[in-house]
């Protein structure tokens, strides 16, 4: 039998789907673990921005679009739902964008 009901939903661990670079997830933790914020909400955000980094890495678009799209949609979470002051933010963000630019060099 062949079709759809053979074809997974979701692709499983041993299917290939984007992923960051191991490196770039340890960098991505040490940023997150520099925040005055912790906790699981914080958590979610850096997995949500790994997995947008990942998908970037994985498409044909223009890298650093991608990365634009996935700082300003973390950042927006950051500053209105986790509270981020506006130098935190900034320090951060400048963080991220020099994160980002290594793996644009690296790829």
């Amino acid at each position: 039998m062949t079709g759809p009901a053979e074809v997974p939903a979701r692709p499983t661990a041993t299917e290939d789907t984007p992923a960051a670079p191991g490196w770039v997830e340890s960098r991505v933790d040490a940023l997150f673990g520099s925040l005055p914020q912790q906790g699981p909400s914080l958590r979610l955000l850096r997995n949500a921005y790994l997995d947008c980094l990942a998908a970037g890495l994985g498409g044909a678009g223009d890298l650093d679009c991608a990365h634009d799209r996935c700082r300003a949609a973390l950042m927006k979470q950051l500053t209105a739902r986790e509270g981020l002051g506006a130098s935190a933010a900034r320090a951060f963000e400048q963080k991220l964008e020099a994160l980002e630019a290594e793996i644009t060099a690296r790829i």
